[in-house]
């Protein structure tokens, strides 16, 4: 079997994964609600507009970060809106770690790129 057939393997497991089923049904269920659906859009640009700001070396702007948390505060009483960012989360992680995975098992081939002592 070559990469690309497993690549589409891995791919149909995701997306049969339990974490991506969940994450299906929350935002369908969102959908629902278009006022909730609204403030979790601006909630997750906001929240990824602040994240680009450190990767890109700025320091954490504080009332941002205070915006966020009383956003978040504020959906997390909608339970649509609550459910899919728990669920966003959830498979946010499930990817991070099959990145993290597929990273670690080519860093030898990027090791050109690490600091010479």
């Amino acid at each position: 079997m070559n990469i690309h057939d497993r690549a589409h393997e891995l791919a149909k497991v995701l997306q049969n994964s339990q974490e991506y089923q969940t994450l299906l049904a929350t935002q369908s269920a969102l959908s629902t609600d278009e006022a909730a659906k609204k403030m979790v859009k601006e909630f997750l640009t906001k929240k990824m507009e602040a994240e680009y700001e450190i990767m890109a070396g700025k320091p954490e702007d504080k009332a941002k970060t205070e915006k966020l948390q009383k956003m978040y505060e504020l959906l997390a009483i909608n339970t649509r809106a609550r459910d899919f960012l728990h669920a966003q989360i959830r498979f946010q992680q499930v990817m991070g770690d099959v990145y993290k995975i597929m990273s670690d098992a080519v860093t030898e081939g990027m090791s050109i790129f690490a600091d010479e002592q």
